[in-house]
């Protein structure tokens, strides 16, 4: 059921592949400061905005244009927490790339990520 709700922004989301990227490309969380009502509202306590709306982008380093852009809806419908979740998002976001650094922080940053991105080369 969300993602019926977000149906049409994640057609505009994915519109952003018509962009290429630099050779440089990272791959992080954001969140987007939001206090109304949402189903997917995240809380985040270390963030200066602490509530909002979670976003997985992919940004090319040069020009700081967000490439691709996912909306994290919370947990799957079945209750249980998803595992490599984070390994996961990256290969989903870096999936039309060949050739390129990618670069994300200690919370993606995972053995099986590096092992898995090399054989993509």
């Amino acid at each position: 059921m969300k993602f019926l709700r977000l149906c049409h922004s994640q057609q505009l989301l994915y519109a952003l592949y018509v962009y290429n990227p630099s050779e440089n490309v990272t791959v992080d969380e954001r969140l987007y400061a939001f206090k109304g009502r949402c189903q997917f509202r995240q809380y985040m306590p270390k963030k200066p905005a602490k509530y909002g709306i979670k976003f997985w982008v992919a940004c090319c380093s040069k020009s700081s244009y967000a490439w691709i852009m996912q909306i994290y809806t919370g947990k799957p419908s079945s209750g249980t927490r998803e595992k490599n979740q984070e390994m996961r998002m990256v290969l989903d976001m870096v999936k039309g790339l060949k050739g390129h650094n990618i670069t994300c922080d200690n919370f993606f940053t995972a053995y099986s990520l590096g092992v898995e991105l090399k054989k993509r080369i």
